[in-house]
């Protein structure tokens, strides 16, 4: 008992920032401290997670509004008919909001709010994944203890962020058609948005291998005993239906408006 009363000392005087080299080279015993001490852990993914996510949005503002005017222009283009039976003060107005609404600081603004309050929500549903399917398994923890851990697996992308955002500044081009979804890829950007298949392809690179195997290992960090594979695959699948649902949803919308 003493010995492990001293182990959790030692653990809780070791900083975050000299447990984050810990993610590359030992993860699953990074992880075991995180679960013994978690209180305030999450604090350094958030912030590390944000500050990549800023950088990425004001990178690839100028790329992500010409794109949002592309996309408007094919969706304008089929609504031609209704355009042309407009009042010419309506037009006008109407072609003001759309100038605000595709403006570099509204479409940079808008990714990093929606992306940033997204962020809790994912660590909370991604927590709740492994939460029930260690309890299934029998291994009893503090959901805010799975909670703070979780949140480092979230780590590589926000590497990803970091990265595309210095390969948008250094080549004056955005990182087009990511992951598997260049070879799904049409070129039709309005097409290729509400396509789930590009959706789901875009999600699958080498961070995101990164990050199942870090839940692997914080998986392996929880359980007592017994192996951690059979959960691993179960939040990955989850992760993906997640992710593409949405998307499938609004491309069906899209394609029947009426229902």
């Amino acid at each position: 008992v003493i010995a492990m009363e001293q182990l959790q000392v030692s653990a809780e005087r070791r900083s975050s920032m000299a447990l984050l080299p810990g993610i590359i080279d030992r993860p699953r015993q990074t992880f075991t401290t995180l679960l013994a001490t978690p209180r305030w852990r999450w604090v350094l993914p958030l912030l590390l997670c944000i500050l990549a996510l800023a950088l990425v949005s004001a990178a690839t503002a100028d790329f992500a509004s010409e794109q949002a005017r592309q996309q408007q222009a094919q969706a304008m283009s089929q609504m031609q008919a209704q355009l042309d039976s407009m009042p010419e003060a309506q037009r006008e107005q109407t072609q003001r909001l759309l100038d605000r609404t595709t403006s570099p600081v509204f479409v940079g603004g808008i990714s990093f709010i929606t992306r940033g309050l997204g962020l809790p929500i994912a660590w909370l549903i991604g927590t709740a994944i492994l939460y029930f399917g260690l309890a299934i398994g029998g291994t009893e923890l503090k959901f805010s203890a799975l909670f703070s851990a979780f949140s480092w697996t979230w780590l590589p992308f926000a590497l990803r962020d970091f990265l595309q955002a210095v390969w948008t500044l250094a080549t004056d081009q955005p990182l087009r058609n990511p992951g598997l979804s260049y070879f799904v890829a049409t070129g039709d950007l309005l097409a290729d948005s509400r396509n789930p298949v590009y959706a789901l392809t875009s999600l699958l690179d080498l961070f995101f291998v990164w990050h199942i195997v870090l839940v692997y290992f914080l998986i392996k960090a929880a359980k007592q005993r017994g192996g951690a594979f059979g959960l691993t695959v179960a939040y990955t699948l989850l992760y993906l239906l997640l992710r593409f649902l949405p998307v499938l949803l609004s491309s069906r919308l899209a394609f029947n408006p009426g229902g």
